[in-house]
C-alpha cells in the first residue's frame, strides 16, 4: 500500500517475488485532474464574467473621475501581472511508473491476508491528515509486516522521536500488535536513518490472569547494541565468557592431573606388590634348599 510510483514493487518483481501494489494515486489520475481544473477554469470564467457586469456601471463612473490618472494607473497593473506570471511559470514533469499501480485503499487489503503488507514511507500527510499507514495497519489481517522508513528513536529530524515516515499512534499499534525479526539499515540521506524492519503478529497468552506476548525464542531480536564509542563496553561480556572457559578449562586439566596421580598411584602398588611377591618367592626358595641340605 503506498506503492507510488512502483519503484520497490518492480526491484522486489525483479527477484521473482509476487506483488500487488496500490496507491490512491495511479496514472490516469491526471487526465481526470485537469478535466477538474478546466471545469473550476470555467466555472470561475462565468463567476467573472456575472461580477464584470454588474461592475461595470461602477468602472464607467470611476473612469470618469478619475482622468488621465486613472487611464494609466491599469497600464502599471498589467506590467507586475505579467512579471508575476513569468515568475511562476510552471513545467510539467511526466510521471514514470516502474510497473503496474492499483488504485486502492487500505480497505483493498482485507483482500490479502494470505500476503505480506509493505509499507515505504507510508504516511506524508499531503493528501490528508489521517495516517494512512494505521488504516492499513487496521484493515491488514495477515502476519508479517515489512516497514521501509524511520522508527521511534531512529530520526534526527526535530522536535518528536517518532521520525517522518510514520504516525505515532501507527508505530505504537505496530510494536503492540506484532513484534521486529529483521531490522537492516538501508543508505540515507545525512536528515534521515532509514531501516528496513520485518514485523511478525505476535500471539498471546494469559498467566494468573495477565495478558503476555508470546515471542519464541527464534523470533526474539538480540538486545545487545552499541555505538562505536560504547562498542569496547560489550566486551565485558566476552571477558566474562573468557574467564568461565578458563575456569572450565582448569577444572579439566586438575581432571585430569587427578586421572594421571591415580594411574601412578595404582601403578606403585602394583609394583610394590610384585616386589613383595618376588621377596616371597625368593624366601620360599632358600627354605627348600635348606630343607634339601
Amino acid at each position: 500500500m503506498g506503492a507510488g510510483s512502483g519503484y520497490w514493487a518492480r526491484l522486489l518483481q525483479l527477484r521473482s517475488v509476487d506483488v500487488v501494489a496500490y496507491d490512491l494515486h495511479v496514472a490516469g489520475d491526471e487526465g481526470e485532474k485537469e478535466d477538474e481544473s478546466d471545469e473550476k477554469e470555467r466555472e470561475n470564467a462565468k463567476i467573472a464574467a456575472t461580477s464584470g457586469e454588474e461592475s461595470h456601471g461602477d468602472a464607467e463612473e470611476a473612469q470618469g473621475s478619475g482622468g488621465e490618472e486613472a487611464d494609466e494607473e491599469p497600464d502599471d497593473e498589467e506590467e507586475v501581472v505579467e512579471e508575476e506570471s513569468g515568475d511562476e511559470e510552471e513545467v510539467e514533469v511526466e510521471q514514470v511508473y516502474w510497473t503496474e499501480v492499483l488504485k486502492g485503499t487500505p480497505k483493498d487489503l482485507r483482500k490479502h491476508a494470505d500476503r505480506a503488507l509493505f509499507l515505504c514511507y507510508p504516511d506524508d500527510f499531503e493528501d490528508s491528515h489521517e495516517s494512512m499507514a494505521m488504516a492499513s495497519l487496521c484493515n491488514y489481517a495477515g502476519d508479517t509486516v515489512i516497514h521501509i522508513g524511520e522508527l521511534f528513536g531512529q530520526s534526527v529530524c526535530l522536535p518528536g522521536a517518532w521520525g517522518r515516515t510514520s504516525s505515532e499512534e501507527f508505530q505504537t499499534h505496530l510494536a503492540t500488535v506484532y513484534h521486529k525479526v529483521l531490522q537492516v539499515p538501508l543508505p540515507s540521506w545525512h536528515s534521515s536513518i532509514d531501516t528496513l524492519t520485518v514485523w511478525k503478529r505476535t500471539k498471546s497468552s494469559i498467566t494468573d490472569g495477565a495478558m503476555y506476548a508470546f515471542i519464541p525464542e527464534d523470533e526474539r531480536i538480540d538486545l545487545a547494541a552499541a555505538s562505536p564509542s560504547t562498542r569496547h563496553l560489550l566486551l565485558l561480556g566476552n571477558t566474562n565468557t573468557e574467564s568461565t572457559t578458563t575456569t572450565t578449562s582448569k577444572k579439566r586439566r586438575r581432571g585430569k592431573n587427578k586421572a594421571k596421580q591415580a594411574e601412578d598411584d595404582e601403578d606403585s602398588e602394583l609394583s610394590d606388590n610384585d616386589e613383595k611377591s618376588g621377596g616371597s618367592a625368593s624366601k620360599a626358595k632358600k627354605g627348600k634348599q635348606a630343607k634339601g641340605s
